[in-house]
């Protein structure tokens, strides 16, 4: 492919232990690190050091708004121009030395399938890791973006290195992702989550209307669940500030996500389980401290 620049062919006679080390690096970007750090951090912010300060629930819902978008455009494109990956994409690199109980492991996290245009993790990445640069408060400015920066391009690499991406489809992603979060930022300035949410649901809805799976009606789902839970908390989020409120918001969180996923799961993953168990998901998130609020508050009237 010419916009692989013969790069991918290339990275093939690389050194074992350098493959392995991307693939690791590669989960940086892939969706169930991303949204399972953002659903603990809103879960425990104001509890713990680093999530603590102002608007911190508010800027990670923010993030969790953007990352809904990204994964949106991030489909309606791969779906739209349906550009293969490169040969052997779906083939994880064979390690003689690796026991074969862990084999499943390796081919998880080592290849990819499904369409290649943009790459996933890069416009994700670029987009969710950006975000977090613009809202949060931790460090300088400069830390902040120096960090996104390095971290995008890791993650960029790594999905060529390892095979399942071709250069192009890595550079298209950066550019996607950087740009959604761009526009995104100017309409938002990081603090109208609402807005964040209203943007994700748009593309969604573009994207299901285009192509309907159980992928694109989960996202539309999750994305109209978060512009509806935000509707009814934003600005009646409680401050949390001890770690008795972190873990109980956490607890809660996780077992209603837990619930959603069996329920989903049950129903043999249709498009109607899903698109229930992703608006319930992101809303049950988003309504998660004010459950804590009254379950500590009516324990302490008790």
């Amino acid at each position: 492919m010419s916009h692989g620049i013969g790069v991918t062919a290339a990275l093939r006679s690389l050194p074992d232990f350098v493959v392995i080390a991307f693939a690791f690096l590669t989960q940086l970007g892939d969706l169930w690190l991303i949204f399972s750090s953002l659903t603990i951090a809103y879960a425990l912010a104001g509890t713990v050091p680093r999530l603590r300060g102002e608007r911190v629930r508010e800027r990670v819902a923010f993030v969790v708004a953007v990352a809904l978008g990204t994964l949106a455009l991030t489909y309606l494109l791969k779906l739209t121009i349906a550009h293969p990956r490169p040969p052997g994409a779906t083939t994880a690199r064979e390690l003689a030395w690796l026991p074969s109980a862990l084999d499943p492991v390796w081919a998880s996290i080592a290849t990819g399938d499904g369409y290649g245009l943009p790459s996933g993790h890069a416009t994700g990445s670029t987009a969710v890791y950006g975000a977090i640069a613009l809202a949060s408060g931790w460090g300088t400015r400069r830390l902040r973006y120096g960090g996104a920066a390095l971290l995008v391009a890791g993650i960029a690499l790594s999905r060529v290195v390892i095979g399942v991406h071709y250069v192009g489809d890595v550079l298209a992603g950066v550019a996607v992702g950087g740009g959604y979060l761009a526009v995104v930022w100017l309409l938002t300035r990081g603090r109208r989550v609402k807005r964040a949410f209203s943007l994700a649901l748009a593309v969604a809805l573009v994207g299901m209307f285009t192509t309907l799976t159980p992928e694109t009606a989960a996202i539309l789902a999750a994305a109209l669940g978060g512009r509806i839970a935000w509707t009814v908390v934003g600005g009646r989020l409680p401050d949390f500030s001890t770690r008795t409120e972190g873990l109980t918001t956490a607890v809660v969180v996780l077992t209603g996500l837990a619930v959603a996923a069996a329920g989903a799961v049950a129903a043999g993953e249709s498009v109607t389980a899903v698109f229930i168990a992703g608006g319930g998901g992101v809303a049950w998130l988003l309504v998660s401290p004010l459950v804590t609020a009254r379950l500590l508050g009516a324990s302490r009237v008790g």
